[in-house]
């Protein structure tokens, strides 16, 4: 029961401690909420690039255009040339006949249907190779470009460029993303540390007096502890419900431009709003400890 009673009694003092020193308290909680809500659009843009990664990690493959009047022969020599190469998952034979007819069908998926006008059009025939990863593009590319096999193979074509790009901007949006979250962690913790030493000079002469008689250490430092927490735990709140506030309209955008429904799921945003709750407490946390230490002995 003492345990209890001195709980309590903690958390009334940090909550009538917040309350008194009102616009500092305020204006850390204020920083808490922009930190959380940056930390929340970097994770959703983040967990929504990684997944169009991998979508494209799945598309990643090696096309090689066939040249003209290849004999059967050849072209099974090519294929089975092709499967034994390491790195390579399946390969698949695309006749000029096959080539058209997805053609058509990716018009028919528009709504659209293909007009050639009278014009005859001529596919190449080609093979497709899906590969293991994305890693494996360049050395199936130039073993299918070997000297051996350039009179069967006319061209290829990757997606390797594109997934190389993506990569690219996905580690500069988290290095900067990382950058301004720190220089906003910063500033809260600031903040934090300033509100708490601001309420520990405002009550020197009452910690005196509990000094006088005989108040332990934590007994004085929790309540200002626990007033940093309250901090971080109404702005994670405020940040929370921000974000269900605007989960229903950015669910359609996550799923078209990032190709993540599975990012959309209730499990994604329990996980997201976890994550703000933690990142709140533990900053609240951290910087009232730090301004109780560095700044409780001097008043006492």
């Amino acid at each position: 029961m003492p345990f209890v009673r001195f709980v309590g009694f903690s958390v009334i003092r940090a909550w009538q401690g917040f309350w008194r020193n009102a616009m500092m308290s305020l204006a850390a909680t204020a920083t808490v909420v922009l930190m959380l809500v940056l930390l929340a659009g970097l994770f959703v843009v983040l967990s929504g690039m990684d997944s169009g990664l991998k979508f494209i990690e799945s598309k990643v493959a090696v096309t090689a255009r066939l040249r003209d009047n290849l004999s059967t022969t050849d072209r099974d020599a090519l294929l089975a040339y092709a499967r034994s190469l390491p790195g390579v998952r399946q390969v698949t034979y695309v006749s000029p006949e096959m080539a058209m007819e997805r053609l058509r069908q990716a018009y028919a998926d528009r709504g659209q249907k293909l007009e050639t006008g009278g014009a005859k059009i001529s596919l190449y025939a080609s093979i497709e190779v899906a590969l293991i990863g994305p890693s494996h593009a360049g050395s199936v590319s130039d073993a299918l470009l070997d000297p051996a096999h350039r009179s069967q193979v006319a061209q290829i074509t990757t997606k390797q460029s594109e997934y190389d790009k993506l990569v690219g901007i996905i580690n500069v949006i988290r290095t900067v993303g990382i950058i301004a979250l720190v220089l906003v962690g910063l500033t809260v913790l600031f903040m934090i540390v300033n509100t708490i030493r601001i309420a520990v000079y405002a009550r020197a002469g009452e910690i005196e007096i509990m000094r006088l008689v005989g108040a332990s250490d934590s007994f004085i430092r929790w309540p200002f502890i626990l007033e940093g927490i309250l901090c971080g735990l109404i702005g994670a709140i405020v940040a929370v419900v921000m974000l269900a506030i605007v989960w229903e309209p950015i669910q359609p955008i996550l799923v078209s431009v990032f190709q993540m429904p599975t990012a959309v799921s209730r499990q994604f945003l329990a996980t997201l709003s976890a994550l703000l709750f933690a990142v709140g407490l533990g900053v609240g946390a951290i910087g009232s400890w730090i301004s109780v230490r560095s700044n409780l002995a001097a008043v006492i």
